[in-house]
């Protein structure tokens, strides 16, 4: 039965749509980091193993490394794409044992360690797919970041490096990719057919930097054993991410930002269009840097 929805049915109230530019992302040779394989990332790694897969099929090279000091638990059985065989093993390990076992030509490596373990190679391009929980972890990733655009800007190296970054409430959530450290609205100046750089996460949602009293040392796994966190937000925003990788890696991403609501059951997209991108940055201004 095909669906009643037309792709042809657009909001002509946002009309940025009709000007959004994509990002270029078609390189040959990749580097993509998973950072956190709990919540989001143990339902974002299957996606991103079969995108990946079928695109190095066609020729390109694109490798996988996931990041998770964490081991699974018990209490990571409700709400996190692990199962009881699991327990005990660490996250990262677990799920790069298991899809590397279904895709065998996959390039996949698993790092217990840190985020500040990481070092962003300067000899091709990279990806860091953040899925963690807590405001002191996207402050490592902000500053890893901040690094490579200083070497960019300095010409230590010309590959760019993109983040985005998946987070959630009980309810609703948002996917934003950004690469760029600055508030200076100079600075998102767009090209006429492609976006090569945009405000981090962190700038686009200040308020990922703020950790919240009141969920402060509770895990999302405890969270949604205490106080009703939805079951399936998790893996909701682990659609979305991936389809927006998959859009990337294919130089077709023209959303910047994506908000889910699953308890209305609503979507929303920001596009990468030029007065997009100077009311992200003002607001920024006035609620962080004024």
């Amino acid at each position: 039965m095909s669906s009643p929805f037309s792709p042809l049915q657009l909001n002509f109230n946002d009309l940025s749509i009709l000007n959004a530019k994509p990002i270029y992302f078609g390189f040959s040779n990749i580097q993509i980091y998973v950072v956190g394989c709990g919540g989001t990332g143990s339902f974002l790694v299957p996606h991103l193993c079969r995108v990946v897969n079928f695109l190095n099929e066609t020729g390109r090279q694109i490798d996988l490394t996931l990041i998770d000091f964490d081991r699974i638990e018990e209490k990571n059985l409700y709400r996190q794409n692990f199962c009881l065989a699991e327990l005990g093993y660490n996250k990262a390990q677990a799920l790069a044992m298991r899809y590397k076992t279904m895709f065998p030509s996959l390039t996949i490596a698993a790092r217990s360690d840190s985020i500040d373990a990481i070092e962003l190679t300067t000899y091709k391009p990279s990806l860091i797919v953040g899925c963690v929980d807590n405001a002191q972890a996207r402050a490592s990733i902000e500053e890893l970041m901040i690094q490579h655009a200083s070497m960019f800007a300095h010409g230590v190296t010309k590959k760019p490096c993109w983040w985005l970054d998946c987070g959630n409430s009980y309810t609703h959530g948002q996917v934003a990719i950004g690469n760029w450290y600055s508030v200076e609205l100079d600075d998102y100046v767009l090209e006429p057919a492609t976006c090569v750089r945009l405000p981090l996460p962190t700038i686009q949602y200040p308020e990922l930097l703020l950790q919240v009293d009141e969920d402060e040392g509770i895990s999302c796994a405890e969270q949604a054993l205490l106080n009703g966190q939805s079951l399936n937000i998790n893996s909701q925003m682990a659609i979305v991410g991936g389809e927006m990788i998959h859009q990337l890696l294919n130089s077709q991403l023209k959303r910047m930002q994506v908000e889910v609501d699953i308890f209305r059951g609503s979507m929303s997209s920001t596009w990468i269009s030029q007065e997009n991108i100077d009311r992200l940055v003002e607001r920024a201004k006035a609620v962080v840097y004024k």
